[in-house]
Parts: structure tokens; C-alpha cells; sequence
């Protein structure tokens, strides 16, 4: 959804036609948008690997014999990049593995690449040799590395050596309807929770479910999202008799999410590993308070007990605690408006984030500057 929003905003200042995977899982190009662009790597049905919760990461995690399907996958990018990359400016590519296809295509046309590297793409540098070669290629192949935080972008450069003179960072943006809500106001009592995340392993979500069976408040939980943990975490919600207080719903659109938010106290990310996580702006622009994870990237955003509330990853009694804790209406009211309030001052909007891309771009296409 981020680089959904991203190319919607980019698309009203620069002349944008997006390449993307088909999927089964894809959803529809929304009308009004940027030209949207599919290429096939296997028949309809197998086409799984891209749009599901977790991305690629997970699908192959899910089933190891969806790894047969990643070179047909990639050889089908570069095939397509090469094909409608003819005539265009500058190639934008997200994640180092589109990157390495956008920076061969573009080293052969002659065209500048700009890749964007985002959460995975930093947890991973330190996973072994093979994930920093990756980076360290498409650092190579790219003239513009852009980071969507500061934390990522110190990682990189203390891990990957090779990116350092090409990083900058670009914030994502939210959406303007989140800052439109209405902050939250509620009595002290049990508080009504949002977590939205992939349900998978690294979003840790039956952190947040153990937690809530220890809270000493009857909380409600609302999770959104999909993905391969989803029946364990059912089966969990089931044994701890959490029924009547936790509701699972799909993956939705970004309306029902502003909906989900107003009605929501806070919002919980109990996420293991993340770059610069869009909910989590989502609910800072709507005045909620965070309760997440105590990593980079979101530590930069929440701070010291400045915007939410943090805990030791993984640690279910501190989570625990801190729900509680994030009873209190008067804190709740503070972190809230401090939340908003970093959203406005920093100016994180995707035009502003669409923006400092163009600047990029044109820096790339006349190096001594507009003609």
C-alpha cells in the first residue's frame, strides 16, 4: 500500500507508468491512478509469489518449492523492464532484488536507477554474505539509494560500505484523511486496540495476543491482515478463551483502516523487525498513541515515552504492562497530540515524499542542473 500511495502521488508530478507482478493476489489498479503495467512469469494460478502477505520472503517460506517459480519471476521482470524502459528518463525500482534487475536494464540503456531499500532489505544485511552481496550489487548498479529512515540508513552504511556515497533518506508519507480524525477522547477503562499487520512469524502478533491475556483490563483487540500465521493465531486466541475480545479481519482498504483507527484508542505493532513502518505514521497523523516493539526505525519514530510506548521485542509482560499503563487517559491524550504533532512538523506527506523523489530524479537526468 505505500508504494501504492507513493506512485499515486508521483504520478502528479512526473509522467509515471508502473511495472508490477501479476498475482492472483493482486489487487485491482485503483482508477484515476498512474498507468499500471503487469508481466506473467507462470500460469494464472501459480502466480503467487509477489502480493500475499509477507511478500516473496513468505511465500517461500510457506512452500519451498515456490522457490522454482523465482527465476522464471526474475528473468520475466528483466524481460519487461528492458521492454518499457525504452524511452523513459529514469528507472525508480523498490527492494535490492528489483534494483539489481532496474540496474542491469538500466546500465545497458543508458537510463539512471533510483532504488528505494526498505525494511527487509536492512534486517537482512546482517544475515550472511549472500544478502550483502545483493546490497552491495545493487548499490553498485544504482546511482541512487534512497532509505525511507535514518536508523536504515546507518545500518546500510555501516554494513554495506559500498552504499554509503549514494544513500539518502526519503521519508514515506500518510494520507491526509488520517490527520482529518478526531483525536480520541475516552475515560479511563479498557481500551479499544488496532494492530495492523502480515501474519506471519516476523510481525510476532501472538506476542501481542499472549499479552493480552495477562493485562489486568478486559482490552479488545482488533487485527488486520493475512497471511501464514493466521489459523495458529485463531488456535491461540481460542486456548487463552480470547474470543470475545479479539476479532481477526482481512487486509482492507486504506478508508476502513481510517475507519477502524477512528474507533480505535491505540495502535499496537508488535513487530521483531521493521524500517520505518507506515502504520505506524498512519496512527501517529490520527493522533493515536503507539505501543511497538523497542528496534530501529521504530524506536526513531516513537522516541522515549515521547509518542507511545515501547518494549523489549518479544517480552510479553512488559507489552503487557505498558497496555495497562496506556490506560490512563491523560497519557494517552499527551502521547497522542505529540504523535500528531511530529507528523505535522516533519511534513511527512506523500506529495512532500513525491517531491523530494522528482528533485532526485532531475539531479540524475542533468547532473549540472535544470536546463
Amino acid at each position: 500500500m505505500f508504494v501504492q500511495r507513493l506512485a499515486e502521488a508521483l504520478a502528479q508530478q512526473v509522467d509515471l507508468r508502473v511495472l508490477t507482478p501479476a498475482d492472483v493476489h493482486a489487487p485491482r489498479p485503483p482508477a484515476g491512478g498512474p498507468a499500471v503495467i503487469t508481466f506473467r512469469y507462470a500460469p494464472r494460478t501459480q502466480q503467487i509469489l509477489a502480493h500475499g502477505a509477507g511478500g516473496i520472503p513468505a511465500a517461500i517460506g510457506a512452500n519451498r518449492a515456490n522457490l522454482m517459480l523465482v527465476p522464471p519471476f526474475l528473468l520475466s521482470m528483466l524481460a519487461a523492464s528492458w521492454r518499457h524502459a525504452r524511452g523513459a528518463d529514469v528507472i525508480f525500482a523498490n527492494w535490492s532484488i528489483c534494483g539489481i534487475v532496474a540496474g542491469v536494464v538500466g546500465r545497458v540503456r543508458g537510463i539512471p536507477v533510483v532504488v528505494t531499500l526498505r525494511g527487509e532489505d536492512a534486517n537482512r544485511a546482517h544475515k550472511g554474505k549472500l544478502f550483502r552481496s545483493i546490497l552491495a550489487l545493487c548499490a553498485h548498479l544504482c546511482q541512487g539509494v534512497v532509505t525511507v529512515s535514518e536508523a536504515m540508513r546507518h545500518v546500510l552504511d555501516r554494513t554495506i560500505p559500498a552504499l554509503g556515497p549514494k544513500l539518502q533518506t526519503i521519508p514515506n508519507g500518510v494520507a491526509p484523511e488520517f490527520l482529518r480524525l478526531a483525536p480520541r477522547s475516552k475515560p479511563d477503562g479498557p481500551l479499544e486496540l488496532l494492530c495492523v499487520a502480515s501474519l506471519i512469524p516476523r510481525k510476532s502478533v501472538s506476542t501481542l495476543v499472549d499479552a493480552l491475556a495477562l493485562t489486568q483490563r478486559p482490552h479488545s483487540l482488533t487485527i488486520v491482515g493475512e497471511g501464514t500465521e493466521r489459523e495458529r493465531l485463531s488456535m491461540l486466541v481460542r486456548d487463552l478463551g480470547l474470543q470475545d475480545r479479539i476479532r481477526f479481519l482481512p487486509f482492507l482498504p486504506p478508508a476502513r483502516i481510517v475507519e477502524l483507527l477512528a474507533a480505535a484508542d491505540a495502535f499496537v505493532l508488535p513487530s521483531l523487525a521493521e524500517g520505518r513502518p507506515n502504520v505506524v505514521l498512519e496512527a501517529f497523523a490520527a493522533a493515536r498513541p503507539v505501543i511497538a516493539c523497542d528496534i530501529d526505525g521504530v524506536r526513531e519514530l516513537i522516541g522515549a515515552d515521547e509518542r507511545g510506548l515501547l518494549y523489549p521485542p518479544g517480552n510479553v509482560a512488559t507489552l503487557a504492562a505498558q497496555l495497562d499503563r496506556l490506560a490512563d487517559p491523560d497519557l494517552r491524550a499527551r502521547l497522542g497530540t505529540a504523535a500528531r504533532r511530529f507528523i505535522v512538523d516533519e511534513g511527512l506527506t506523500w506529495d512532500r515524499a513525491a517531491a523530494s523523489y522528482a528533485r532526485l530524479f532531475e539531479t540524475l537526468i542533468r547532473p549540472s542542473g535544470p536546463r
